[in-house]
């Protein structure tokens, strides 16, 4: 599971667990919006069943990610800034570094990558991380599990998972 590796692999790409939002995300101050961008995804799926559901599941994922950037941002406190490298984002390594730095430079203070998977009929794993893109520090990662492979459980998922992120941002930028 490669993509299994995702936190870890910030981890070692020199991107270090940091509590709150520091550097150019500090200076956003209260009644200032922080600058987000949520990247697409990656989706992949293990769970080795016989059909290919490629097309619905990119579908569902596009729809997640619609909702995604719609959900988080939708708090006024959060600015969305569009994603520059759509659709095939880098999740790790060398890349990434290199992400964060083009996310600074077009003015997001905080990105969110994921990576959701497909590990069985009925069990669908995302992983999701926010980083500052200053400091390259890991604002904030998360492992959510969700059970179903339809509309309605994508939709519950990412309902979850968006209120979540503005929880943890929020929570994030109370603590400056």
């Amino acid at each position: 599971m490669r993509h299994a590796s995702l936190l870890h692999a910030l981890a070692t790409a020199g991107l270090f667990l940091g509590s709150s939002l520091i550097a150019d995300a500090s200076a956003a101050t209260a009644g200032h919006a922080l600058a987000v961008s949520v990247d697409d995804f990656k989706y992949i799926d293990t769970s080795n069943e016989p059909t290919d559901q490629t097309a619905v599941h990119q579908k569902q994922l596009r729809a997640f990610m619609t909702a995604l950037r719609d959900d988080v941002t939708a708090h006024r406190r959060f600015e969305l800034v569009p994603s520059s490298c759509a659709p095939n984002c880098p999740t790790e390594g060398p890349a990434l570094v290199d992400r964060l730095r083009a996310a600074s430079q077009a003015g997001t203070q905080i990105l969110i990558i994921g990576i959701v998977q497909k590990s069985s009929t009925l069990v669908q794993l995302v992983w999701t991380a926010a980083i500052d893109t200053t400091t390259q520090r890991v604002v904030f990662k998360k492992f959510f599990t969700f059970r179903g492979d339809n509309d309605e459980a994508w939709q519950r998922a990412e309902r979850f998972v968006s209120e979540e992120v503005r929880e943890r941002l929020l929570e994030s930028r109370s603590q400056q």
